[in-house]
């Protein structure tokens, strides 16, 4: 029953077992681990603990604990315990694979990678070690090859529950919303009492710009687990103002629960903070919103996963050194790139507006929105491949050759097709692709660029107060500061440098005017003026962003000049910038 995703069913056999027999320690641990998924983990954690005391010595006993543990958050202790097991039974694959989820909590992609072929090792049929080899994939920012992986496990075991919900995650990460809700809803009809998964619907519904079926999504994973964290974080984040006092109560109780982690607080915190700001309460706001980061900050890094301010300062360095006028005379004089207008690259900062731009342009019928994707990224990290070299992309530009620019080009061109086909445009709203720039005047030199800019103080807290899944300069102010400095100064070289035009576009000037600020985009990108521009929230195509909220209504002004009422709260970032 338990495999079949019948939980409760399960439950009502797991207690007649123990009716029976108290002391089966098999039940004990089983039971245990099914009540996490109702939300009882203290209860839980007391029947694996039981399991272990009357059986020391009982490897799947010792096995189960482990997990309770690392579902407490106990990461040091279930290591500790697991690492015991694996002495007793040092060729059980499945403990394997657990232990390779322990290094996952711990950061270290490489070593969890080791234990999951270490099950493969042992056992090369075991599907939970290639989907952990599908997680690791995923994590280290390689959604695409996630998918693949995802796919040959399902291939061998159709309907696998975890390979499902990991390829809907992989879908997500990649940015294939559509592809990410069809897999979970599948995934939901085969195992309908899972609450994480109703939970992982909601966020996918949220980002998608459903959000009346997000918040039911949520409400659903909620009636199956009052306590589930992701749910409650995403509906008070997706009802904001609108969220009850008793939803708001529910969240607050948790803060403090045995089992809460940092990652978790985290969550109920942001939820709080979104809750509050849509109250008005901005001072009960502000509380929560440094509380989460915080306590964000604390979970990266105590998985050696923290931001180094220091490596992006770097980093900016080096693009400013490579991208020269210099650089862009010789690329040209060989007559590098592909003369095709089709790639529209929206950049900026996050939450500066691309989002709003990207879905202004998707509106169109001659433009697709493609949402955030990682071509380009990928495309220059392959260059060493494309050019049989073994040095860092950035020094791999100093030896370029047409040929190699030809093949990169080609291969991001194909990705643009293979998402569509039949547009004249395909906009590809990556924020962070403002970094390479130069490397996208290399590839496309008829591209078109877009830079959005905004008050980087209402930047700076709408970063602040977003829960993003991989940004982690956000959650700290000096962090976010520097971030800001360093983004304005390759911004201020490229304006000099680049060889191609970028059109600035002021989301001020789009909130105060939208139709002449929707008149210069479309004129920029070469499409004709269409009104139905002006209604983009209309549009029923799902987007992948933090931004949902904006882009499914008209334009609104309440967004402008939110900061001041955070002022108190972000003084270190004002005093980094000079506001103050």
């Amino acid at each position: 029953m338990r495999e079949q995703g019948h939980i409760r069913a399960a439950l009502d056999c797991y207690q007649q077992a123990l009716k029976l027999n108290p002391n089966l320690s098999t039940a004990l641990g089983n039971f245990g681990l099914l009540l996490t998924a109702c939300g009882d983990l203290e209860t839980g954690l007391q029947h694996c603990r039981k399991a272990v005391e009357l059986r020391p010595n009982d490897v799947p006993a010792r096995y189960q604990l482990g997990k309770m543990l690392l579902e407490f958050g106990h990461i040091e202790e279930a290591m500790e315990v697991l690492s015991d097991v694996v002495e007793t039974d040092p060729d059980n694959a499945e403990l394997a694979v657990t232990v390779g989820r322990v290094w996952i909590e711990l950061g270290d992609l490489r070593q969890a990678r080791s234990w999951f072929e270490r099950a493969l090792q042992l056992e090369p049929d075991l599907n939970e070690a290639q989907c952990g080899i599908a997680q690791v994939l995923r994590e280290a920012g390689d959604p695409e090859a996630a998918i693949q992986a995802y796919q040959k496990v399902l291939e061998k075991e159709p309907g696998r529950m975890d390979a499902q919900a990991g390829l809907a995650r992989a879908f997500q990460d990649h940015g294939d919303m559509d592809l990410a809700v069809a897999t979970y809803r599948e995934t939901i009809r085969q195992y309908p009492e899972s609450a994480s998964l109703h939970a992982c619907l909601g966020h996918a519904m949220a980002e998608a710009g459903d959000l009346d079926e997000a918040v039911n999504c949520h409400r659903r994973a909620i009636t199956l687990n009052p306590r589930c964290v992701p749910a409650l974080s995403g509906l008070a984040t997706t009802l904001r103002g609108r969220t009850s006092d008793e939803e708001l109560g529910q969240l607050e109780k948790l803060l403090n629960v045995p089992w809460m982690t940092d990652g978790r607080r985290a969550a109920l915190n942001f939820g709080l903070a979104q809750a509050f700001d849509g109250k008005g309460d901005y001072q009960r706001a502000a509380v929560h919103i440094k509380d989460a980061n915080e306590f964000q900050k604390k979970h990266y890094e105590q998985r050696d996963q923290g931001y180094s301010a220091e490596v992006f300062r770097e980093h900016v360095d080096r693009l400013i050194e490579t991208f020269t006028p210099e650089y862009f005379e010789r690329v040209s004089s060989l007559g590098f790139g592909v003369g095709s207008e089709r790639p529209v690259f929206i950049v900026g900062m996050p939450r500066s507006g691309t989002t709003l731009t990207e879905q202004i342009l998707a509106t169109h019928p001659r433009a697709f929105g493609a949402g955030e994707r990682s071509f380009i990224q990928n495309s220059l990290q392959l260059l060493p491949t494309a050019l049989q070299l073994s040095e860092p992309p950035l020094e791999c530009l100093k030896r370029i050759t047409a040929e190699a620019v030809g093949r990169l080009t080609g291969w991001h061109l194909d990705r643009l097709r293979g998402l569509d086909s039949s547009h004249d445009r395909v906009v590809d709203k990556m924020p962070d692709n403002y970094q390479f720039l130069g490397w996208i005047a290399t590839l496309h030199p008829q591209a078109k660029i877009i830079h959005c800019q905004r008050d980087i103080r209402d930047v700076a807290f709408s970063c602040w107060i977003t829960n993003f899944a991989r940004i982690r300069w956000a959650n700290d102010l000096e962090h976010l500061a520097q971030r800001v400095i360093d983004y304005q100064r390759l911004m201020n070289h490229y304006r000099q440098v680049l060889p191609i035009p970028v059109l600035e576009v002021s989301y001020e000037q789009m909130i105060a005017n939208q139709e002449e600020a929707t008149r210069r985009l479309l004129d920029f990108v070469g499409l004709e003026w269409d009104p139905n521009c002006l209604d983009f929230h209309k549009t029923e195509r799902l987007v992948r962003t933090a931004s949902v909220a904006q882009v499914r209504q008209p334009i609104y002004k309440r967004s402008v000049a939110r900061w001041k009422y955070y002022e108190a709260a972000l003084k270190a970032f004002l005093e980094a910038l000079h506001f103050a």
